[in-house]
């Protein structure tokens, strides 16, 4: 009698326990899914922005939610229009997290051209509406690239209408992808870009590039970088990428 009173007692004790922790996996797929997520940086098509192995804080509920707002992308497309619940579009120069159309691999890119913007590269500049996005000289330099190459750039600052500006960096304004367009963003797409232009298969490449991004697939946006992973040795002549920490991105 006294070994099944304590063999009962021992089963309340563990099925406290898993119910407990499935609600906080319950609580933490919730936020998650509805308020924000975490993600790394696999490459360098967003530097100087971001480098390889950034952390940044996405809001999940600035543009609305879709199958894409849940970790694996479980669940139906959400049928309508937009193919999102709540949705909203990003504004010109906001840091986009989103699902490739084609791969499903999770990106970021920033978005520079949104619903009816007529947007074309001319020998690397980039024109929204028929204006040139004023750009700016800020240095050159040379760095040591994540793969071990060595890159020579140049540092601009480039601004969108109704944006604060960003960084970009370039190679040169002669190559693949400097040239675009003119092309008008279909209803309900995106156009987005990395902001290490000549290192970033993004909306000016059709596979493996992005292509239009269809809003439908978008995660969130990108509002903190967290810390960073990124490591750098000094050496001679070359500009050694910092550590950041806690820098807000929009």
């Amino acid at each position: 009698m006294a070994d099944e009173q304590t063999g009962t007692l021992r089963w309340r004790a563990i099925r406290g326990e898993i119910v407990f922790f499935t609600c906080i996996l319950a609580v933490f797929m919730l936020f998650r899914t509805a308020a924000y997520g975490m993600y790394h940086i696999p490459s360098e098509s967003m530097l100087p922005t971001l480098a390889v192995g950034d952390r940044i804080l996405v809001n999940k509920f600035s543009y609305g939610y879709s199958r894409h707002s849940i970790p694996f992308s479980l669940g139906p497309d959400i049928d309508n229009d937009a193919g999102r619940l709540f949705a909203s579009l990003p504004k010109r120069g906001d840091l986009v997290v989103f699902k490739h159309p084609a791969t499903g691999e999770t990106l970021i890119k920033r978005a520079v051209a949104l619903p009816g913007d007529i947007v074309e590269i001319d020998n690397g500049r980039l024109i929204l509406n028929g204006d040139i996005a004023p750009r700016t000289l800020k240095e050159t330099f040379r760095y040591r690239e994540h793969k071990g190459g060595v890159a020579a750039v140049g540092r601009f600052l480039e601004t969108l209408p109704e944006e604060r500006g960003h960084e970009i960096y370039e190679r040169g304004d002669h190559l693949a992808g400097d040239d675009f367009g003119p092309a008008r963003v279909p209803e309900n797409n995106i156009f987005v870009m990395g902001d290490n232009r000549d290192n970033s298969l993004d909306s000016r490449f059709t596979n493996p590039g992005v292509g239009f991004l269809p809003a439908s697939h978008l995660v969130g946006r990108a509002d903190m970088m967290l810390f960073s992973l990124n490591s750098q040795k000094r050496e001679p002549g070359l500009k050694r990428l910092e550590r950041r920490w806690l820098a807000p991105l929009n």
